[in-house]
Order: C-alpha cells, then sequence, then structure tokens
C-alpha cells in the first residue's frame, strides 16, 4: 500500500485530499495543530495522523519523530498543504506575526522535505501547494503573498535538487480558494476545494510537474511584473 503525509489536512483543501488519497488506496498520515480538529478524519480507514504545529521551531523533527511511533518508513506522496495568512495592513502586522506566516507558508514546506526525505522512494512525489498570487501583487494580504513568492522561488530551485535523487516535485497554483482562510470575507469567483483537491489528485497519479488551476491561471505568469489586484475587503 502506497503511503502519503498531508500538512494542513483537518480542512479545505487538506481534507479532501486526506479522503480522496484513501479513497485511492494509500495509507494517510495527515497533520495539524490540534487533535480535535480531525474529528470524523478518524474513523476512515488507513489514516493516522501526527498533532504538530507547523508554526512552532523544529516543527519538521516532531513530525519525523510522530512517524517513527507510527512505525512509517516510506512515505510516497508529501503534500505540503498547510497555509496561514493575515488579512490586515502590512504595517499593522507584529514581528510575530509576520514569523508565523513565513514559518508556516515558506521555511516550513521545504524543512519537512529535507527532512523525510530519506523516506521518499525514486518516483516519489512532492507537492507544494503554492498560488496565484505569486505572478502578480495582490493588495489586501501582503505577507501572505510574500511567503508565496518566496515558497515558489525555494521549490523551482528544490526542484532541480530532488531530480537528482529521482524524486518528483509538483508546484500547484491555484486561484482563491473558498475555505475558511477568509474569515467569511470569501473573495467573488473564488474557487471550490474540490476542484483544487481533483487537480492535485490527478497530477499525483499523471505526473504533472505544473498545475494551474483554473486552467488559464497559467497565462498569469506572462503578466508584466508587478501588475496590481485590489480585492475590496475591509479588515
Amino acid at each position: 500500500m502506497r503511503t502519503a503525509l498531508v500538512t494542513g489536512a483537518t480542512g479545505g483543501i487538506g481534507r479532501l485530499l486526506v479522503e480522496g488519497l484513501v479513497g485511492n488506496g494509500y495509507h494517510v498520515i495527515g497533520v495539524a495543530r490540534s487533535e480535535g480538529k480531525f474529528g470524523e478524519l478518524k474513523a476512515l480507514e488507513n489514516f493516522d495522523y501526527i498533532v504538530v504545529d507547523l508554526r512552532e521551531e523544529g516543527a519538521s523533527r516532531l513530525v519525523r519523530e510522530g512517524l517513527e511511533e507510527l512505525g512509517i518508513k516510506r512515505l510516497d506522496v508529501l503534500i505540503n498543504n498547510a497555509g496561514f495568512g493575515i488579512l490586515k495592513p502590512l504595517l499593522e502586522q507584529t514581528e510575530d506575526e509576520l514569523e508565523e506566516v513565513f514559518r508556516v507558508n515558506t521555511i516550513a514546506p521545504v524543512a519537512l522535505t529535507r527532512e523525510l526525505l530519506d523516506l521518499i522512494p525514486k518516483g516519489g512525489k512532492v507537492v507544494m501547494v503554492l498560488s496565484g498570487v505569486v505572478f502578480v501583487n495582490v493588495r489586501g494580504f501582503p505577507s501572505y503573498g510574500a511567503s508565496k513568492a518566496a515558497l515558489h522561488y525555494l521549490s523551482v530551485n528544490l526542484e532541480r535538487e530532488l531530480a537528482k535523487k529521482g524524486v518528483i516535485l509538483i508546484r500547484v497554483y491555484p486561484k482563491q480558494v473558498s475555505t475558511p482562510f477568509w474569515n467569511g470575507r470569501v473573495p467573488k469567483g473564488a474557487l471550490r476545494p474540490e476542484d483544487v483537491a481533483e487537480a492535485i489528485l490527478k497530477a499525483i497519479e499523471g505526473g504533472r510537474r505544473e498545475v494551474f488551476v483554473p486552467g488559464y491561471m497559467k497565462f498569469v505568469k506572462y503578466l508584466p511584473r508587478w501588475p496590481v489586484f485590489t480585492y475590496r475587503f475591509k479588515y
């Protein structure tokens, strides 16, 4: 049985990925910061979970220790899905808040990939869930966009390093997704999380290296740097 690990496993895209992977015959390990959030997922067959807050220093090592306790010695798929954002002006964000955003969105995916790489066999896959905002400047959530843009830069370089070890990196760029991230202020036209999860699952099985959801998002790469998009919402 193939094994997959999903961060941010308890809501939105992550929860759907867990359910989809289990349905595709995977043994899935979910990672989230609170045991209570796993809820009904605990009843799934071939599902285990690890409670780790990715905002904390050393979180990747704690995930590793959790896998060891579960007896997991191989990961066919690692999905770095967890995301964190603060919807308020940049000058109102504290140093601690900025650090948390970058730790979850930028540092944790790379650190976790490095920590677990020896468990991933040749042909295994690492998925980075990024965002279409890495190609444009979107006013309203500057630290989130900057953290995802940094992860994009790191992922492009990490892809080459992983390829030398026979591991495939998949980069995923969705537009805004209707999830609890928005605290009830979901932008008009936001994607359903089901659409993003389905695209990721298809990429894992089909071997695609770069995924835009919806497909027309790939043209955002070719827009002049940096166009500004403004979302009309109140902080």
